[in-house]
């Protein structure tokens, strides 16, 4: 598939995460979602590989079928917000939420 994901994270405080995907063949690519939920990312302990955060836990979504399409090098963004993370090093793994498999990984100091 031609779709690349990103993820990019920001510590000032809170901890911004930025997920994109990215549309890099030549043929526009259809994302199928079945909820309003677009992306999400969990976080773990980068010791002991335990969850520490996940920021669809404990959120609602509505429930209803919706199709997205990203034209050739057209990128799908989204920006998730952890509020007052403890300080430790961590793994942040962001995905689409999508029938469409795509990910991306990155590790950050809080």
């Amino acid at each position: 598939m031609s779709l690349q994901g990103t993820l990019d994270a920001t510590v000032d405080g809170d901890v911004t995460f930025r997920f994109t995907v990215r549309n890099n063949g030549t043929s526009p690519v259809a994302l199928s979602f079945r909820t309003g939920q677009r992306a999400d990312v969990v976080v773990t302990d980068a010791e002991t590989g335990d969850e520490v955060w996940q920021w669809s836990r404990g959120r609602m979504f509505t429930q209803a079928l919706a199709t997205e399409e990203l034209a050739p090098g057209e990128t799908l963004e989204r920006t998730l917000t952890w509020s007052d993370p403890p300080a430790g090093r961590y793994e942040a793994e962001g995905s689409l939420a999508a029938q469409q498999d795509v990910s991306a990984t990155t590790s950050l100091d809080v």
